[in-house]
């Protein structure tokens, strides 16, 4: 059944703040907006689709793996933004994947739907709805829109393949002491690259794999504290923050993502924090699309919020 959504759900985060924050799509020569009709959204695209909708009206549809009706919807809704030919956006948000997008929005299930119009959210449903429901509900939305001056069109081209990065000069330096396994210069390389662009997500994705092999070179026994461990209190987080880092050196990535969630639900403050560092560094050297890491996201949300 249906329910509609009241203005409470937003107190998250500051959404209009986010899509204020940046400049509004340049239209083409025939007046369209680049920019595809469906996207999938996650918590670093969200602030592009929030831009997006302070000109073309964006409808986000909330959905999961396991639950079979709100994916069922997710696929309707992908057909009606076929249908309506860039007039409005429709934003894909697989909640399990991307819990910290639900919870911006302040979401407790699924299925959900919020249009978004110049940054601002607009609660749509959330639970079921009949079929013969939807098309009228994005006919109010794109009412809602143009009463707003919001009628922006999309051309519905996707982005093209970017070229391959060109790595600054000292990236190069430090893969190039990588290659000749100098691991205390390729760290003294990617911490300068860091320090003078702190948003060089390459060097910052680099210096976090250097920085584990010198961690796990550093443990003179690594079964030994393997086992140490086994009896060690989840409040010690040294320990085990050493056998997280040796479990994903030695290509076992879920049992050091499942240690340091069960270290992060013992503990709090500081000690928390500072787990939770550690292991979205880990999340970065494994590879956000790797499926251990989306399962260990939603144990980490899980963790954090119970």
């Amino acid at each position: 059944m249906t329910q509609p959504l009241d203005g409470s759900m937003y107190g998250a985060v500051d959404l209009a703040g986010l899509a204020n924050a940046a400049s509004p799509a340049q239209a083409g020569s025939d007046g369209s907006l680049p920019g595809p009709y469906i996207v999938d959204v996650t918590a670093d695209s969200l602030r592009t689709v929030l831009e997006t909708s302070g000109r073309v009206p964006v409808i986000l549809i909330f959905h999961a793996e396991q639950s079979e009706v709100s994916g069922t919807l997710a696929t309707q809704f992908e057909k009606l933004a076929d249908e309506a030919q860039g007039h409005f956006q429709l934003g894909k948000v697989d909640v399990g994947a991307h819990p910290e997008v639900a919870q911006a929005f302040g979401l407790q299930g699924v299925p959900a739907a919020v249009a978004v119009l110049q940054g601002q959210p607009v609660p749509l449903f959330q639970g079921t709805i009949d079929d013969g429901e939807l098309a009228p509900l994005i006919t109010r939305v794109l009412e809602a829109a143009s009463q707003m001056g919001v009628t922006g069109v999309l051309d519905g081209e996707v982005d093209a393949e970017p070229p391959a990065p060109q790595h600054t000069p000292r990236v190069a330096a430090g893969m190039e002491a990588l290659d000749a396994k100098d691991l205390d210069l390729a760290e003294a390389e990617f911490t300068q690259a860091l320090k003078d662009n702190p948003g060089d997500e390459e060097a910052k994705a680099l210096l976090a794999q250097v920085e584990l092999v010198l961690r796990v070179q550093a443990v003179e026994d690594p079964a030994a504290l393997l086992q140490e461990s086994m009896s060690a209190g989840l409040q010690d987080i040294d320990i085990q923050l050493k056998a997280a880092d040796i479990e994903c050196y030695s290509r076992r990535p879920d049992s050091a993502f499942a240690r340091l969630i069960d270290v992060i639900s013992a503990t709090s403050g500081d000690d928390r924090e500072t787990v939770r560092t550690r292991l979205l560094e880990l999340f970065e050297i494994v590879g956000a699309d790797e499926p251990v890491v989306s399962q260990a996201r939603k144990a980490l949300a899980m963790a954090l919020f119970s």
